[in-house]
């Protein structure tokens, strides 16, 4: 399994687990959105993986894209879910599973804009530090 699918799985079961960011999503987390998807909903945009090992320590720095979608009048709606989720993965303590285990995970930027007039997105951007711990 690939780091990034490894902080995915963690990210997703972190954010379904905070009983805050579950209700306020109704539980819509997806990785893949269909036309007429209700909203308001989290759409894990994408994961990039950037080498950061050393001799001896196979590891990675993965940067996870997360959009909040919300179609709710101005602002607001996006920016507490937003929040919300900041809330619940900065700094926590995600376990992934092997071979892989996170150093830390920090939130770095939120950027919240009218998509189209009619729709709001909170565009997210958390970057993890995993390391290899097993050879497999």
């Amino acid at each position: 399994m690939s780091a990034e699918l490894a902080l995915q799985g963690a990210i997703v079961a972190k954010l379904k687990g905070t009983p805050a960011v579950a209700t306020a999503l109704s539980n819509r987390i997806l990785d893949r959105v269909n036309l007429g998807q209700a909203r308001p909903y989290l759409h894990l945009r994408g994961f990039q993986g950037v080498e950061d090992g050393a001799d001896c320590i196979d590891g990675l720095e993965v940067f996870a894209d997360l959009d909040v979608w919300s179609e709710a009048v101005g602002k607001p709606e996006a920016s507490r879910i937003a929040g919300l989720v900041r809330d619940a993965l900065h700094y926590a303590n995600l376990t992934l599973p092997e071979p892989w285990a996170l150093i830390e995970i920090a939130h770095r930027d939120t950027n919240i804009d009218d998509a189209d007039g009619n729709l709001v997105r909170a565009r997210m951007t958390f970057r993890a530090l995993v390391e290899r711990t097993t050879a497999g």
